[in-house]
């Protein structure tokens, strides 16, 4: 727990307090934590760490969640313990974001804002904004819906490094517009690896303006991203538009164009079932726990090789689910049953062969 929050502190580094000290007085004058620091500084992986980290977060959120569809941050507050005794905080901005979940969603996701120009580190750059997945609604349903998505990131983490990366939370919101200042709600929820990391991770850069089509992208990645949104079904997605889609470019100097997509945003899938979600209109299905397979059209030998790495990483994923020990037994059966149909496909190749030709695109 000491070297995670160590190297949090780093993260936070620009106006951190500790306790009655200022870092930067108590990294100067105290050796041990100096060294603690120092020896970590280059090597901590904030998304690299599968324990939860829990956190505080002080803001208006009446203002908040009445502002939905404000792109502005409001000021807020981050806490955190060090070495499980001290409390450490640093000024942030916090602001609703999404689309639909910010305008359905009672506690909208946010998006937390680390002053990127006051960061001292250049290591600690590509870290100024981090996107946070919460709960639509309280309740502890709601909390299995946000574990369940947590864990659709885990089991794409499981298929391919090309992936966001998250990390766990277990986070006290306390609403400063109330008088008394009391913990309103405490809730699960999960940072999102943010994407200037992840492209750094990949030796790639984000591309958010150049068209490209399906034969550009890999097939390893496409089948890979196709098949994984399949297997989850999930619909709200396409690699083209790069709707919940980033596009990533390796840095190279290479005349040839090699996209990557990386998907996210998993709670609009059959695998996670939430209740407000449901199929777009011009979709061929009535309940979003029905599979559609809407990758590109290709012979079924192209497929061959990214079907097989589902089936050797199958004993994975059912681990990561069934030894949860935060998901309800509901959930682990409905996620646990939703792999069952996804390979009892696999395992049929003519029904397979069905599956990905019908409705690809």
């Amino acid at each position: 727990m000491q070297k995670l929050v160590i190297n949090f502190i780093l993260l936070c580094l620009p106006f951190l307090s500790l306790a009655q000290h200022d870092f930067d007085e108590l990294y100067q004058s105290n050796a041990s934590f100096r060294d603690g620091v120092d020896s970590n500084m280059n090597t901590y992986d904030l998304f690299g760490n599968d324990s939860i980290f829990e956190i505080t977060i002080k803001s208006n959120f009446k203002i908040l969640n009445r502002k939905k569809d404000t792109s502005k941050y409001q000021k807020a507050v981050i806490e955190f313990a060090f070495n499980d005794s001290v409390d450490v905080q640093r000024k942030i901005g916090v602001r609703a974001r999404g689309n639909f979940r910010r305008e359905n969603c009672f506690y909208p996701p946010l998006k937390l804002d680390f002053p990127k120009k006051k960061v001292k580190l250049e290591m600690l750059k590509s870290f100024d904004k981090m996107k946070m997945v919460g709960n639509c609604k309280s309740g502890s349903t709601y909390d299995q819906y946000l574990l369940a998505e947590y864990y659709v990131y885990k089991m794409l983490n499981i298929m391919t490094d090309s992936s966001f990366r998250v990390r766990l939370l277990k986070v006290k919101y306390y609403d400063t517009g109330k008088k008394r200042g009391n913990v309103e709600f405490e809730r699960f929820a999960f940072l999102i690896e943010p994407t200037k990391a992840m492209a750094d991770r990949l030796a790639s850069y984000i591309d958010g303006d150049s068209k490209f089509y399906y034969g550009q992208f890999p097939p390893s990645n496409r089948h890979m991203v196709s098949i994984f949104n399949y297997l989850i079904g999930n619909t709200d997605y396409s690699i083209l538009a790069r709707h919940n889609m980033k596009t990533m470019l390796p840095n190279n100097t290479s005349n040839f164009i090699i996209p990557l997509a990386i998907p996210y945003d998993f709670d609009y899938c059959g695998i996670v079932n939430p209740p407000y979600a449901i199929p777009a209109d011009v979709l061929p299905i009535e309940d979003i726990t029905q599979r559609l397979f809407r990758g590109p059209c290709e012979e079924f030998e192209v497929y061959q090789s990214t079907l097989l790495k589902f089936q050797a990483k199958k004993a994975m994923l059912y681990e990561l689910i069934q030894s949860s020990s935060l998901l309800s037994s509901k959930s682990k059966n409905h996620m646990m049953g939703y792999l069952d149909s996804f390979y009892e496909i696999l395992d049929d190749e003519k029904k397979v062969k069905e599956e990905l030709t019908i409705n690809c695109n």
